[in-house]
Order: structure tokens, then sequence, then C-alpha cells
């Protein structure tokens, strides 16, 4: 996911904490709370322009908490009957998340369950992050109650706060170390009948396989072991979308998880790049065909990885998707591709020598030059 605070345009996230935001914000506060400062409040909308997106958020929210009661209950609870009013949504929760993680950190009791309702408005999923390193034990059962919760949002947050290495979230170093620390949850939500929940599970995976993948292997294997013959379909996608990763990186375990064997009985008779020289928003295109020498069907993996120049003159692979098919007996597959190498906010470019590789079911078939200039 590329960071919005990056982008640099009149449609970035960071634009939607704005002066109208802080309108609808003090409106709605004053209703609940008539001595609520809106003027001094509105007063910081000179001061969001040249910031970018989080510490817009910071700046709202503790703006909030200086013109807010200076009792935190009485001002959470102020907090809690605009949302349940349903006055705002979305990214313009955030700063109250962010304000009950910062100033409601001694008060886990009613910041925890106040989080709840703001996960069914936006998420918590950053926000519950520092309950759990200040209060394991009870934030982590907490957690596990919510996972059992018949609303959604409720039982993906389970899964999505307790994720080691969420995006734009502080990490969780005790259960990058130790991952078993969120089995409980993670059990309960495996075969939830909501893909919203399972992608969160599988998300959650994903990160551990960066640290421990040998735990999720054996994890996944466990629970294909348990799943009935409806739950399979289900977990199905939960493991590939979990080892996505793994499968790129060509983990054996990984690809017979999802029914591929490492290294294909096949002969790549073609690997040309049309355009070896390009420029940056150019496409760079390339043609492979594949010949199976098997006289039976073979759940097939093609990747492509681009090896792109770096700063210091080494090039850094990145795995991209091709295609996934079911390659017949003695059949014979051809490819065209085009990869756009354009700017994006994740990614800086550098001219020179890069490389492209094919990848099937895990294994490097073929290597070829190309470059770019910047």
């Amino acid at each position: 996911m590329s960071d919005p605070t990056l982008e640099q345009n009149e449609n970035a996230f960071k634009h939607a904490f704005n002066g109208m935001l802080l309108q609808q914000i003090a409106g709605s506060i004053s209703r609940y709370f008539p001595p609520f400062n809106s003027a001094a409040f509105l007063a910081i909308e000179l001061q969001l322009a040249d910031r970018e997106m989080k510490a817009r958020v910071h700046l709202i929210r503790d703006a909030l908490a200086a013109e807010l009661p200076q009792n935190y209950p009485e001002a959470l609870s102020i907090l809690v009957s605009v949302l349940q009013d349903n006055q705002f949504r979305g990214f313009s929760v955030w700063p109250v998340a962010e304000f009950i993680q910062t100033y409601g950190l001694d008060y886990p009791d009613i910041s925890l369950e106040a989080l709840k309702i703001v996960t069914q408005c936006f998420t918590s999923e950053w926000a519950v992050r520092p309950f759990i390193k200040k209060y394991p034990q009870q934030t982590m059962t907490f957690l596990l109650d919510c996972a059992k919760s018949d609303n959604v949002d409720i039982r993906r947050w389970a899964s999505e706060g307790t994720r080691p290495r969420v995006p734009w979230g502080e990490q969780l170093p005790a259960f990058i170390q130790d991952p078993s620390r969120t089995r409980e949850i993670l059990e309960v939500l495996k075969f939830d009948a909501e893909l919203y929940v399972r992608k969160s599970v599988a998300n959650h995976l994903n990160d551990i396989t960066k640290d421990n993948p040998d735990y999720v292997i054996k994890l996944l294997n466990d629970w294909k072991q348990q799943a009935t013959p409806a739950e399979i379909k289900n977990l199905t996608w939960v493991i590939k979308h979990a080892l996505r990763s793994l499968i790129k990186a060509g983990h054996p375990q990984a690809l017979s998880l999802i029914g591929v064997q490492f290294g294909a009985d096949v002969e790549l008779d073609e690997f040309t790049v049309k355009n070896s020289k390009i420029k940056l928003n150019q496409s760079l295109e390339f043609t492979t065909q594949l010949r199976s020498v098997s006289n039976q069907p073979q759940n097939i993996v093609i990747d492509y990885v681009l090896h792109f120049m770096k700063a210091n003159n080494k090039t850094a692979p990145k795995v991209f998707k091709l295609r996934s098919f079911i390659l017949q007996a003695n059949d014979v597959v051809r490819i065209d591709k085009k990869h756009t190498v354009k700017k994006i906010t994740t990614r800086q470019y550098y001219e020179g020598i890069q490389y492209i590789e094919i990848q099937v079911n895990g294994e490097v078939l073929d290597k070829a030059e190309w470059s770019l200039e910047v």
C-alpha cells in the first residue's frame, strides 16, 4: 500500500483533514458539549496547510484535547456520543482514535470499549496497539471476546489490531518474536463467513511469514486438516492470500499448500524482451512461451522478477504475478506482458542496466537485461 501522506496532489487523503472537517467536528461536539470553544478549535485551520496527513491528524487530536473537558472520562463520553449519533465516519474519525490512544492509555477499560465503537465508524487497528503493549493480557482477552462478536467490523478489528506488522501502525515486537500469542483470535476467525474478516486473517498470517514462515505453514496445514468440505473453499482463499509472499519467493512448502509442485516439468521455448531500452512511464514488453514435457496436467504459477537498480548501483528484486493456471499434458502456452515503469511513492527509479527473470513454480528459468533512462 502506498503511503498517502507522500502524495502531492489535490486528491491526496491529507486534504480530507481541512477546514470543512473542523467545522463538522466542532458542530457535532457543540451539540453534546455547548461550552466547546469552536472558535479556538477552528483557528487551527491555518496550521493544516503545511502539514502532511498524520501531522494534521495529530494537530486536530491535540486541539480536541485542549477544548474538551480536561477530565478524560468526561471528554471520552462526549466523543462517544458524537460517534453513536453517526455524526461522522471514515478517515474523519481518525483524530478521535488518536485522542483515545494518546490521552486514554491510563483508562484501559473505558478506552477499549470506546475503540470498539470507533472501529465500527473507521478502524481502531492502530489505536489499540499501545494498549496491547501496556496491558497485554487485558487487551488480548478483550480482543478475543471481540473476535466472537456478531458485528463484522469488530471481528475484523480483533485480527487487524493484533497484526505484527500492520501498515501505518507501530509494530508489535512481542508478536513478531512469538506469533502464537495471537493464535486464539485467529482460530476463532479462520473460517469466518465474511471475506472482509478472512482477508484480515490472511494479511495477519502474511505478516507472520516475514519472520516465522514455518509457523504459518504448520498452522495452515492444521486448519486444512480441520476444515469441513463446506469450509475448505473459504480456507483455500485464506491460504493463497496468506502465503503470497512465500509463494512469490518460491517457498516449496508454501507452493505445496496451494497444490503446486516446486519446479515444473516444462521447457521455456521463448523468453524475449521486445524493447530492452525504455524511459520512465514507458512499458517493458516481454513474451514467454512455456511447453509442458509431462504426460500429466500441472498446476503452474508464473511470476516475473524485476531487479531494479538502487542508489548504491546494485539491483534488488521485486516479484510480480504473471499467471496461474493448469498446463495440460504436452501443451504450449504463450504469454505477452507489458509492465509500465511509472513513478510511484514507494519506489525511486535509477538509470542503468536492470534485469528481468521468469520464475515458474518457484524456479527461475531465464534472465534478461533491460535498461532504464530516467
